[in-house]
C-alpha cells in the first residue's frame, strides 16, 4: 500500500464539506474522482498535499504516518516532495520560460543544481510534447500547452502521486484533447495518479478505480467497468445520466 488515508473530515464555517472519506492507494493506480460541484473531491485532494488542512483524518504514505489535523511544517515538506499537484489555472509564473517554469522547483524546491535541472526540465517538456516551447513564456502558448507545461513540472520532479485537480476544466473543448493523451501516457507507464474530472472517456480508458462523490461523502466507488455500467446507488445513477453522452447508464462499456 502506498497510501491509505483515513477518516478525513473538514469543515468551512461550521459546514461539512468532507465527512469520513477513506481511500487506498496502490503503487501504479490511477484514481479518478467523480462527483458535482461542491462534493468535495477538489478539497479532498488538497488536504492531501496540505493546501488545505484537515480537521480529522490520518494518511499513511510509505513510512510516513501523519495526523492530517496535526501535522509539523517538516513533515509535511516530506508529503510534498513525494507529490506533485497539477492545478485547474496552470499555476505557472507569468515572467518566466516554460523551461524556467519547470526547473523552478528543482532547483530552489529540491536543490538540484541548474544544469542537471535544465536537463530535467528539457526531458520533461520533450515527454509532454513541447520540445519547441523551451523558452516561450506563458502567455504565447495556449491553454492546453501551459497545461502540458504544468504537468511536466510535475513529472519533473518524479514523485510517488501526482494530483490532478479537473486539470481539462479550464481549457477549451478543442484543447482538452491533447492534455489527456498526456495524461493516458502518463498511466500507460505507470504513475500513480489520482485525478478529479468531469472527463467520463478518460476515466473509462485509464481509471483503475473510480470514487463518486456527493455531499462530501464516497457515496459509490469500484472498476471503472462497475461504476459505468453497473452502478448500485441511485446518486451514482443519476448523476451518470446527467453526465454521460449516452444519456444514462452505459449499455457497453465504453460510452462514447
Amino acid at each position: 500500500m502506498l497510501m491509505q488515508i483515513k477518516n478525513v473530515r473538514k469543515q468551512f464555517n461550521g459546514v461539512d464539506v468532507l465527512k469520513n472519506v477513506n481511500v487506498d492507494v496502490q503503487k501504479g493506480d490511477v484514481i479518478v474522482i467523480l462527483g458535482p460541484s461542491g462534493s468535495g473531491k477538489t478539497t479532498f485532494l488538497r488536504c492531501l498535499n496540505f493546501l488545505e488542512q484537515a480537521d480529522e483524518g490520518t494518511m499513511q504514505f510509505d513510512t510516513l504516518h501523519l495526523d492530517l489535523s496535526h501535522t509539523s511544517s517538516s513533515d509535511i515538506a516530506k508529503v510534498r516532495k513525494k507529490t506533485a499537484f497539477v492545478f485547474q489555472n496552470y499555476n505557472l509564473f507569468a515572467n518566466k520560460t516554460a523551461l524556467e517554469n519547470v526547473t523552478l522547483g528543482l532547483t530552489a524546491g529540491r536543490h538540484v543544481g541548474k544544469s542537471e535541472a535544465l536537463a530535467i526540465g528539457r526531458q520533461a517538456l520533450d515527454k509532454v510534447g513541447l520540445s519547441d516551447r523551451y523558452d516561450y513564456y506563458p502567455a504565447q502558448l495556449s491553454g492546453g500547452q501551459q497545461q502540458r507545461v504544468g504537468i511536466a513540472r510535475a513529472i519533473a520532479v518524479k514523485p510517488d502521486v501526482i494530483l490532478f485537480d479537473e486539470p481539462t476544466s479550464a481549457l477549451d473543448p478543442e484543447l482538452i484533447g491533447e492534455v489527456l493523451r498526456v495524461m493516458k501516457k502518463l498511466a500507460e507507464e505507470g504513475t500513480t495518479m489520482i485525478v478529479v474530472t468531469h472527463e467520463m472517456k478518460f476515466a473509462q480508458d485509464v481509471a483503475t478505480h473510480v470514487i463518486f462523490m456527493d455531499g462530501g461523502v464516497i457515496v459509490e466507488e469500484g472498476a471503472a467497468e462497475d461504476i459505468f455500467v453497473h452502478p448500485k446507488h441511485d446518486r451514482t445513477k443519476m448523476f451518470l445520466k446527467r453526465i454521460l453522452p449516452c444519456g444514462g447508464i452505459c449499455e457497453e462499456y465504453e460510452c462514447r
